[in-house]
């Protein structure tokens, strides 16, 4: 039995409502035992108090890096990668959303299985489960996970860097079309204009330096996306069942890489 393979942290990251939590979600279908041991965290399990919570524009702002507890999760990733066992929070899932997002991003069951089978195949060569030595792997969901205001200490814990996109428009109709979110405290419903006043201000900011010009909506800085290693789907346009199978597809490239040291 080889030695197992050095664990792998995969950061999904990018604007509200761009389909972070629905791919998550998706991820342990196509990755599975034995040859994968996936575990996911979500970044909404670790905020702050609501009473800790930066304010902007006299709201509330929990779509910021500031809301939430970075020593809290870095501590939880190191844990993890250490071979400690780690609760996955149970915050952040909407079950009945998630449906719906998948279903409308075109995510199928045909689809899971044809990327379970190609990435398994792919990525391991072996029809032997027991040739190989598990994977492990964390994904890590959340909306802004290594932009430059998060603690360098944190970012140097990603492996791969996913930054996931979507119009303007699209992600302000997602995100307004959902009814609140659980918190660790209760419930919270976005006020009339948050998405304006809070989400894409905040999304802008701190995403700005990987897109030419800073036009978060234009084309993708590749040279600073290279340096800073940095994934990022070319062109905002596509389904949630186009970005999976890129997301899956580019996890077992890079996984291939570091197996067979190339």
């Amino acid at each position: 039995m080889p030695s197992p393979p050095l664990p792998v942290v995969i950061a999904l990251s990018g604007l509200s409502s761009t389909g972070k939590s629905t791919i998550a979600t998706h991820l342990p279908l196509i990755f599975p035992p034995p040859h994968y041991t996936l575990t996911i965290f979500h970044v909404d399990d670790f905020y702050k108090p609501q009473s800790q919570l930066p304010f902007r524009d006299g709201l509330l702002d929990w779509d910021c890096t500031g809301s939430l507890d970075w020593l809290r999760l870095e501590a939880a990733v190191r844990n993890w990668k250490a071979g400690e066992q780690v609760a996955e929070g149970t915050v952040n899932p909407q079950p009945e959303f998630e449906a719906g997002a998948a279903e409308e991003g075109g995510i199928t069951q045909m689809l899971v299985e044809q990327l379970r089978w190609g990435c398994q195949s792919t990525a391991l060569g072996l029809s032997k489960p027991e040739q190989v030595a598990s994977q492990r792997v964390l994904v890590l969901d959340g909306f802004l996970l290594f932009t430059p205001s998060v603690p360098s200490s944190f970012r140097s814990l990603l492996d791969l860097k996913f930054l996931l996109r979507a119009p303007y428009a699209d992600a302000k109709r997602r995100r307004e079309a959902r009814t609140g979110y659980t918190t660790m405290e209760g419930w919270w419903e976005d006020p009339p204009g948050y998405f304006d006043a809070v989400v894409w201000p905040n999304y802008v900011e701190e995403n700005h330096g990987f897109f030419v010009r800073g036009d978060v909506e234009g084309e993708v800085d590749e040279e600073r996306c290279e340096v800073e290693a940095v994934k990022v789907k070319i062109g905002t346009e596509g389904t949630l069942g186009e970005m999976l199978r890129w997301i899956s597809e580019e996890i077992v490239r890079i996984l291939e890489e570091r197996r067979w040291g190339r």
